[in-house]
């Protein structure tokens, strides 16, 4: 168990920091192009010198936005070693001697438009700061994150200059329905509220699609943005799905066997909503012809981790299943029993930067010494999607095998 909790902690620090190479999921093609050529130094004392000593990086805030971040190094050229240091969004940063000179390290962000204060002999001596040049040629402006896909999140009125946006999805259970709201976090590279706050900054839409807001720039330029978005206005908390397909089964009873065939497939899939971690899972499967093969499952299902982004999720299902089983129609009645699997699934969001469709992969594992359970499956898709998947049972003398593709579709919800 303490292996376990090692592995996960381990496995949740690399994947937080993107140290995993994952080709399915890309992060890169979705930054924009920003060098550090295309940043401005604004420095008030020309004793200071400002060095970029890092290509821009991105970094997630918790709110679901990606900001450009640079690494500079401040260096005193003043030979008389004044004591000096700065201030830079309410923390202080003091210098380290290098090579007879005083150098300070900052991790500034290009979007956040806060400026380094310096002091000098504790007094203010003026401030300094890094600004992204705008530039109207450009053909990729609007940074809008993973978490916006599927709200046709649309932004009118930039020209040139740089935007971040993220999207956060609230649920909220109002009189027993599931009401959502969406908070749009943005930020950008030049502006800020007419009362002159940074960001970034955020609108909770719930009733209304569409927001207007005045920005202003340092030179007092003023400008209306236009938000848009789209998002259902309720969320049901049942939602089910049908599957189809042939599945290639073969199956046992003591010592007659029987051949593989290839048999049609039938799925049942279902989800209900608890909260935004918990909701319960089942599901039913079933090949029929002249033998019966069917189990359902009832699962809770509970997102234990999320990594790359929120991309990559892992969750965790306990609970049983309920299988019935019948040689050949020369058999009387159908063998049933309760059956105690367990599993764990990862689901990939947006693989291959295909945005609003899933990977999936699963498993179920029997942890009972007298039964022989194995499932496992990959699943790809959006509202319809393929699946394959194998099941493999054995108890005592009896013993059932399928493996297939089917497609799977919406059915119905509910609640």
């Amino acid at each position: 168990m303490k292996l376990v909790f090692i592995l996960f902690f381990s496995l949740n620090l690399w994947a937080n920091q993107n140290f995993i190479p994952l080709p399915i999921l890309k992060r890169g093609d979705k930054l924009l192009e920003i060098s550090k050529r295309d940043i401005e130094i604004k420095n008030q004392d020309p004793l200071l010198r400002v060095d970029i000593i890092r290509e821009v990086s991105w970094e997630r805030t918790p709110q679901n936005l990606l900001i450009p971040f640079v690494k500079i190094s401040i260096t005193d050229l003043n030979q008389d070693h004044q004591k000096f240091h700065f201030s830079y969004k309410g923390k202080s940063y003091f210098p380290h001697h290098v090579s007879q000179r005083d150098v300070a390290i900052i991790d500034y962000s290009l979007f956040e438009l806060d400026k380094i204060e310096i002091f000098k002999n504790g007094i203010s001596s003026g401030s300094l700061s890094l600004k992204i040049k705008a530039d109207q040629r450009a053909s990729k402006t609007v940074l809008e994150d993973y978490s916006c896909s599927g709200y046709d999140v649309e932004v009118y009125g930039f020209e040139g200059e740089y935007l971040s946006l993220g999207c956060e999805i609230i649920r909220e259970t109002i009189d027993g329905e599931v009401i959502p709201s969406l908070k749009l976090h943005w930020i950008t590279s030049d502006f800020r509220t007419i009362d002159k706050e940074t960001g970034p900054h955020f609108i909770n839409f719930l009733s209304g699609r569409k927001a207007l807001i005045t920005v202003e720039n340092e030179e007092g330029l003023k400008k209306e943005i236009l938000f848009k978005v789209n998002f259902p206005e309720r969320i049901h908390k049942l939602n089910t799905a049908l599957g189809l397909g042939p599945y290639v089964y073969k199956n046992d009873y003591g010592e007659l066997s029987s051949e593989k065939k290839t048999f049609p497939s039938f799925m049942f899939y279902g989800n209900y909503y608890l909260n935004n971690i918990h909701s319960f899972k089942f599901f039913n499967a079933l090949v029929m012809r002249e033998s019966v093969f069917n189990h359902a499952g009832l699962y809770i299902g509970s997102e234990i981790g999320k990594f790359y982004d929120d991309r990559l999720v892992f969750n965790t299902l306990l609970g049983l299943q309920a299988l019935s089983y019948r040689f050949d129609n020369q058999e009387d009645g159908l063998f049933s029993q309760i059956i105690y699997p367990q599993g764990l699934e990862i689901v990939m969001h947006h693989p291959w930067d295909l945005e609003n469709y899933k990977f999936s992969i699963g498993g179920f594992l029997s942890p009972q010494p007298d039964i022989t359970y194995q499932n496992f499956w990959f699943r790809f898709g959006g509202k319809v999607f393929l699946e394959f998947n194998y099941i493999n049972w054995q108890y005592e003398k009896r013993a059932a095998s399928m493996y297939g593709l089917s497609i799977g579709f919406p059915f119905f919800k509910a609640f």
